[in-house]
């Protein structure tokens, strides 16, 4: 068979798919709601939560009576634990190494803002583990002596070398909040979801109802009905995505990427919705029942998204789930997302690390389940 008869029996599956799931679009949409409404809205407040105690650190350039009390301030709000360190390299070296959470930089202008500039520094943790929070006690409390505040992710080998001197490089992570990191969190599980109720529960629901078989003896090649299905639960995905995006923008989340962060998004839900359409084929492959299918798919979804590090960051992981996290692919999704969510850019060397790990999933896990589905329906 031609290509383009496989391209064009694989439009007619995935035709027939979206149809079906027009059929039973208020169903599936509200299911689509529900799922990320009640996490984001249950959850997405736990960045508040003031038992939380952040690790900060200090570096006072100022060194005048007014910066003195700043600290003070600081020191006496019960949410922080604040460390005053000597110069900038010590405070960055502890930031990598996970021991405070925030990094604060007086400059030698505190408080004095007639220049315009920034004269507080605060240095984000740069493994998502500052959630934001304690920015916003640190932003309160600068406000309380004039002093303007700038937030930031230490990214260029000058904010590590600096020594005497606060290093004015762009703003990152302005809009970080752990809402924005759980949503980030939610959109990859929904993704997910989306893609387990597309293409494989399909195959079986076809199979139990006779539809398969009818497909088998037409002369559409069985290429074109795992690209249907596959092609469908990408599109179910996207759906779902969006509007968990959507949901979460409303509630409070931010995109710092704007419209281009927006089409990144949806470019990782679609390949990751790729590679987990083609698992839900190889389950459905070898499996003839939905409850059966419903069990497998869940236990195998839910860990992968628990420990890509959906609710809290990858770092706080126990250190025998930290290795299986680097192998899951759902933590490159995450990642890519929580970047132009919360930082507003993506880097050159994650970008190319997520996508080429979830583009090279996909097309191991499409080529599996190609093999799988011929060999194993007839």
């Amino acid at each position: 068979m031609s290509k383009l008869n496989i391209i064009s029996d694989s439009f007619i599956i995935y035709k027939r798919e979206m149809l079906i799931f027009k059929s039973k679009l208020r169903t599936n949409i509200l299911r689509s709601i529900i799922f990320p409404l009640v996490l984001i809205l249950m959850l997405g407040n736990l960045g508040n939560n003031s038992a939380v105690i952040t690790n900060i650190g200090v570096v006072n350039y100022a060194s005048n009576p007014t910066a003195y009390k700043f600290i003070q301030s600081l020191q006496s709000n019960h949410d922080l634990n604040v460390k005053v360190m000597t110069n900038q390299k010590v405070g960055l070296s502890e930031l990598k190494a996970g021991d405070i959470t925030d990094l604060v930089i007086i400059s030698p202008t505190f408080p004095n803002i007639e220049s315009g500039t920034p004269n507080v520094y605060v240095y984000y943790a740069n493994n998502f583990a500052d959630l934001g929070d304690s920015i916003n006690i640190i932003e309160s409390t600068a406000e309380q002596y004039n002093a303007h505040v700038e937030a930031k992710v230490p990214n260029t080998p000058s904010d590590t070398a600096s020594n005497e001197e606060v290093v004015l490089d762009p703003t990152y992570a302005g809009n970080a909040s752990y809402k924005t990191f759980l949503v980030g969190g939610v959109i990859v599980m929904v993704a997910v979801f989306g893609s387990m109720f597309g293409g494989g529960m399909s195959i079986i629901t076809d199979r139990q109802l006779g539809n398969l078989k009818s497909f088998l003896i037409t002369p559409i090649d069985k290429v074109s009905i795992i690209m249907g299905k596959i092609l469908s639960g990408t599109t179910q995905s996207l759906i779902y995505g969006i509007i968990a995006l959507i949901i979460g923008l409303l509630d409070g989340a931010a995109i710092s990427m704007g419209i281009s962060g927006a089409l990144i998004i949806l470019a990782i839900i679609a390949i990751t919705s790729i590679g987990f359409s083609s698992i839900t084929i190889i389950l459905a492959s070898r499996i003839s029942k939905v409850e059966v299918y419903s069990i497998l798919a869940n236990a195998i979804t839910l860990p992968l998204w628990f420990i890509s590090g959906a609710f809290f960051p990858v770092s706080s992981l126990p250190s025998w789930l930290y290795p299986l996290s680097v192998v899951d692919p759902l933590t490159y999704a995450a990642n890519g997302i929580r970047y132009v969510m919360m930082y507003g850019y993506f880097p050159i060397s994650s970008s190319i690390t997520d996508f080429a790990i979830l583009i090279g999933f996909s097309i191991v896990v499409m080529l599996v389940s190609f093999r799988l589905f011929k060999t194993n329906i007839s």
